[in-house]
């Protein structure tokens, strides 16, 4: 029977400013519906782009959380990500015109089998997409 603890690093980090975030900008449907709040955090949007973060959580499902955002910093973060997207694909790229005609020193079932890859639900996953 093994004894199972975490690391330092696994624990949340706990400071004045996670609690206050959880106390403000942490919400529930019901505070939503039953006050001006979703109003008064769109009023707050309306004064150029803020990277201000409110999460809604439904307290009767632990799955049912959305985070609300200001769309022009939305729309930053959306190009961030296309950037780093391209970014990575010019790299594989590179490295794939790089090997071109260098000698294959490992089958790709090798490489299955290093990598511990299952050949059938990567097929599974590739016919869903």
């Amino acid at each position: 029977m093994g004894v199972h603890t975490l690391t330092k690093e696994q624990y949340p980090i706990a400071n004045t400013n996670t609690l206050n975030f959880l106390k403000t900008n942490v919400l529930s449907v019901t505070d939503l519906s039953r006050t001006k709040k979703l109003s008064e955090i769109l009023d707050r949007f309306s004064n150029g782009v803020s990277d201000e973060v409110f999460v809604i959580q439904n307290a009767k499902k632990k799955n049912a959380l959305a985070v609300v955002v200001d769309i022009d910093y939305f729309e930053q973060l959306l190009q961030i990500k296309e950037v780093v997207e391209e970014a990575l694909d010019q790299i594989v790229m590179e490295e794939a015109y790089a090997r071109k005609n260098k000698p294959v020193n490992q089958t790709l079932s090798d490489i299955f089998d290093e990598e511990d890859i299952n050949v059938n639900e990567l097929m599974k996953l590739l016919e869903e997409d």
